[in-house]
């Protein structure tokens, strides 16, 4: 059960629960409008990344977002996995591009599970309330963008299941799906590489105030990745960023918490 209570800053608190599933502890915590940015998951959480099991993890957690990796199939199925092959997180081999669908979902992770499709991942998210960071790892052909303009049709994501890349070819690809589009850059893209989009996510290194600013006065979200501690988080608040993508999301939520009840400052950068 949710109760407000009055911070020092005058605003409203929510007091709320932050469960860690992989520990089994919950902690009472407490979050309002604050300076803290949104928790974006990245590949879920706790459990094997990029499964069904690590996004149900983030989402138990307390996250509202998730980010999550896909390539195509040799048929054209768009399928959650971060590398182009599968040799690091199943006990497979072979690239994902070179398999059929029948042969990626016959797949395993070492801990057993079956990996999971867009659409079982969407619709896994969907059912739960949360939203979702799609990246897409190679520029879709086609085919492949018949099979994923479907899946956003058939289960509606494209409100709350944004597609993002590091490769802008792969944006112009799906500009025909009414998404929310993001550019991923490892430096800071310069603002007429953003034009039609809607976020940019940075490596959070690259980030100052200056360019966060400048970013949003242009329209544009700023997500910031892989950000997993807390001083980088406190720094990022202070920046203003709109989200913060971490592997560590109970930390980042029970940091979040207490941010709320104090004033962030802009920490160190120009």
């Amino acid at each position: 059960m949710a109760v407000g209570l009055p911070n020092a800053l005058g605003s409203a608190l929510l007091l709320i629960t932050i469960f860690d599933p992989r520990t089994g502890h919950t902690q009472l915590a407490t979050t309002s409008s604050c300076p803290a940015p949104k928790v974006v998951s990245h590949r879920g959480y706790g459990a094997d990344e990029n499964t069904l099991s690590a996004f149900a993890y983030a989402l138990d957690a307390g996250s509202g977002r998730v980010e999550l990796d896909v390539h195509f199939t040799r048929d054209h199925y768009p399928v959650v996995m971060h590398d182009a092959t599968v040799d690091r997180t199943t006990t497979g081999s072979g690239r994902v591009a070179d398999m059929t669908l029948a042969r990626f979902r016959a797949l395993r992770t070492p801990d057993g599970e079956r990996l999971p499709t867009l659409a079982d991942a969407l619709r896994l998210v969907r059912d739960r309330g949360g939203r979702v960071l799609v990246e897409l790892k190679q520029v879709p052909d086609a085919r492949d963008l018949r099979e994923l303009r479907e899946i956003y049709t058939a289960l509606d994501a494209r409100r709350w299941a944004s597609l993002m890349s590091f490769s802008a070819a792969a944006l112009r690809a799906v500009s025909t799906i009414p998404a929310a589009r993001g550019l991923l850059s490892s430096t800071a893209p310069s603002l007429s590489a953003t034009e039609g989009l809607s976020f940019v996510g940075v490596r959070y290194e690259r980030l100052t105030r200056t360019r966060v600013r400048d970013y949003q006065a242009a329209g544009l979200s700023v997500y910031a990745y892989t950000a997993d501690d807390r001083d980088t988080w406190q720094r990022l608040a202070g920046y203003g960023v709109n989200g913060v993508v971490t592997d560590r999301t109970p930390a980042y939520l029970a940091w979040a918490s207490s941010a709320c009840s104090v004033t962030i400052t802009d920490g160190a950068g120009p």
